[in-house]
C-alpha cells in the first residue's frame, strides 16, 4: 500500500513539475537494451504473478541514445505496467526497439505490444489526458490516477518524441514511443528560437 501511495504521488508531483515547466531532463548517452531491461526486471514478478509471458526483442546493432534515463525508465514502466494490468492470465506482452530514420534524422522506437482487453477507438482519444481512465469491467477493479498516459506522453514530447497508441477491443493493444537517437540539432534549434 505504501509503495503504491508514493508511485501516485510521484506521478501528481512529476505532472506538476511537467505543467510548470520546472522538469528539468538530463540528457546522456544510453544504451536502449540496458534501460529497458532495468525496467523489465522491475515489474517481471507482477508479469509471472499474473500467468504472463514477457519478451524482449531486440536487433544487435541499435545505437546509443541522447535521453534521460530516468525519465524513459518511467515511460517503460507506465507502459509495462498498464500492458500487465490489462491483459488477462495467459497473455503475453512484448517489448521491441527499432531503429527508423526520417526526415529530422535517426530516431529510435520503443513498443509495447500486449495480448489484453484492448481500447474502442473513441476511448483512445482520451487516453492521454491527464487524470482520464477509461471505464470497463476490468477497469473497475485497477488502481491509479489516470495520469501515467499523460505522464509518459509528456516525457516523450519533451525528448522530441511522439506517443502513438494502437488498439481494437478484444485484440490488445500497441503503445509505441520513438526518440531521436541525438538531442544536439534539436536543442540548438531551440536555443535559437529562444534567442
Amino acid at each position: 500500500s505504501g509503495q503504491h501511495l508514493l508511485a501516485l504521488i510521484n506521478d501528481i508531483l512529476d505532472m506538476s513539475k511537467i505543467e510548470a515547466g520546472k522538469m528539468n531532463l538530463k540528457f546522456e548517452p544510453l544504451t536502449v537494451e540496458d534501460v529497458v531491461e532495468d525496467a523489465v526486471r522491475l515489474v517481471r514478478n507482477r508479469a509471472d504473478s499474473a500467468g504472463l509471458a514477457l519478451e524482449l526483442e531486440f536487433p544487435r546493432d541499435l545505437p546509443e541514445v541522447e535521453a534521460d534515463y530516468r525519465a524513459v525508465k518511467q515511460v517503460l514502466l507506465n507502459l509495462l505496467s498498464n500492458a500487465i494490468k490489462f491483459t488477462p492470465r495467459g497473455g503475453r506482452v512484448t517489448v521491441r526497439a527499432e531503429a527508423r530514420r526520417d526526415p529530422t534524422g535517426e530516431r529510435i522506437r520503443i513498443s509495447v505490444r500486449d495480448t489484453g482487453i484492448g481500447i474502442a477507438a473513441d476511448d483512445l482519444k482520451r487516453l492521454a489526458q491527464p487524470f482520464e481512465q477509461i471505464e470497463s469491467q476490468h477497469s473497475k477493479t485497477q488502481q491509479g490516477t489516470g495520469l501515467g498516459l499523460a505522464l509518459t506522453k509528456s516525457l516523450v514530447e519533451m525528448h522530441g518524441g511522439a506517443l502513438d497508441i494502437q488498439s481494437a477491443p478484444g485484440e490488445g493493444t500497441t503503445v509505441a514511443f520513438s526518440v531521436p537517437v541525438r538531442q544536439g540539432a534539436r536543442l540548438e534549434a531551440r536555443r535559437g528560437a529562444a534567442a
